[in-house]
């Protein structure tokens, strides 16, 4: 073959070759069009000091960013295979940013946040009296001899040396009725199995009923005794009286009555129940005492000392006797057979003790004194908001109430 020949097949092969390299880069340019941006993101949040600047030189700030439009952007391509002397390339773009993407990112001050206010507490506390340590006076509604108040079916019910009674549901507003059965001298007033239950002495053999401490029925007692003082315990009522007297009386309604022995001939003052038991307490002076645990046996006890024994209660496990004539005085016991002496804070004449709201109460006769104890052991003076014969003081709907023999004051704490 000629040179000439030679020539000519070179020159048809570079045009081949060209036409091969110009039909592949007209493939590539049918790809896609590229994004012609980058994404912008903006802030939707201002940003967070973590932690809370304290003085501190470094803090970290964390921003939150929302892309305000799907971003666009120019990319390189990817090839798909990798080019190599192939007729066909495919083009993937790197990214497809088409949901609502978010960056986290963080950055650090250099300044120096200090916190310069400082918060103010203001406390205003509120006192609220122990019971019993604040009395506030009431008014009776007439001047009496008011010798006894008890507390129940929510009404506190009163007594006087007459034939009057008061009732109230809050020791505050008092209704006067005068429906008890004869001018006698009522001394003592209970309530029990849904009625109070009132005795007289005088002596007497009259007792009374009532269920709403207004209107009062009279019952037969089962002797003419000076009834002193009335309790109900364990399903029935037992009265016990003075003279000295041996007896005592026991009801399971307040109507029907009979008649009880006591251990031994005293002036017996006040009866009460607790812990199963029923505890009597007598002012002769002397030292006895006596217990049942149904009103029927009793069994003689000793109180510490010889004393005018005037009240016994029972609360919080224990009951506790005081004593008048000018004494300071009490008692404490579990059971009613063992008494330990206690001392009251002042040598008066106690004339009763109650307990409530977690606290013994005493007032005594003829003065502003009264006295509050937790325990029946510590007890600590209170006033009384005038100087009065308190006869008696009883608990009921967070309220102590106290009467006085003779005019017409009462007392409320708190």
């Amino acid at each position: 073959m000629t040179d000439y020949r030679k020539l000519l097949l070179v020159g048809f092969g570079l045009l081949a070759l060209v036409v091969g390299v110009i039909s592949c880069r007209q493939k590539v340019t049918t790809n896609p069009a590229q994004p012609s941006a980058a994404p912008t993101f903006t802030a939707t949040q201002d940003p967070t000091l973590t932690p809370t600047p304290s003085n501190s030189n470094t803090v970290t700030r964390t921003f939150t960013f929302t892309p305000t439009a799907t971003p666009t952007g120019s990319l390189t391509p990817i090839w798909t295979p990798t080019p190599s002397n192939t007729s066909t390339l495919t083009y993937t773009p790197t990214v497809n940013l088409t949901g609502t993407p978010t960056s986290t990112r963080s950055a650090t001050s250099t300044a120096s946040p200090t916190i310069t206010s400082t918060p103010t507490i203001t406390f205003t506390p509120t006192v609220t009296p122990l019971p019993g340590s604040s009395w506030t006076a009431r008014t009776l509604p007439m001047s009496q001899y008011w010798s006894s108040i008890t507390y129940g079916n929510g009404v506190f019910v009163a007594l006087t040396f007459s034939n009057w009674s008061a009732a109230s549901p809050d020791g505050v507003a008092w209704s006067l009725s005068p429906n008890l059965p004869g001018l006698l001298q009522w001394d003592s007033v209970t309530y029990g199995n849904g009625v109070f239950v009132a005795v007289a002495g005088g002596p007497s053999t009259v007792a009374a009923t009532s269920l709403d401490g207004g209107s009062w029925q009279g019952r037969i007692l089962p002797g003419s005794q000076n009834w002193v003082s009335v309790t109900y315990g364990n399903g029935v009522f037992v009265a016990v009286s003075d003279g000295p007297s041996t007896v005592a009386a026991t009801s399971p309604d307040g109507v029907t009555w009979t008649a009880q022995t006591l251990p031994s001939s005293q002036n017996w003052a006040s009866v009460t129940y607790g812990n199963g038991v029923f505890v009597a307490v007598s002012d002769d002076p002397s030292t006895v005492a006596a217990t049942s645990p149904d009103g029927v046996t009793w069994t003689p006890r000793t109180l510490p000392s010889s004393q005018n024994w005037s009240s016994v209660t029972y609360g919080n496990g224990l009951f506790v006797a005081v004593a008048k004539a000018d004494s300071a005085v009490a008692a404490t016991s579990p059971d009613g057979v063992t008494w330990t002496p206690r001392a009251l804070p002042s040598s008066v004449n106690w004339s009763s003790v109650t307990y409530g709201n977690g606290v013994f109460v005493a007032v005594a006769w003829g003065s502003s004194v009264a006295a509050t104890s937790p325990d029946g052991v510590n007890w600590t003076a209170q006033t009384l908001p005038s100087s009065q014969n308190w006869s008696a003081v009883t608990y009921g709907n967070g309220v102590f109430v106290a009467v006085n023999w003779g005019s017409n004051v009462a007392a409320t704490s708190p």
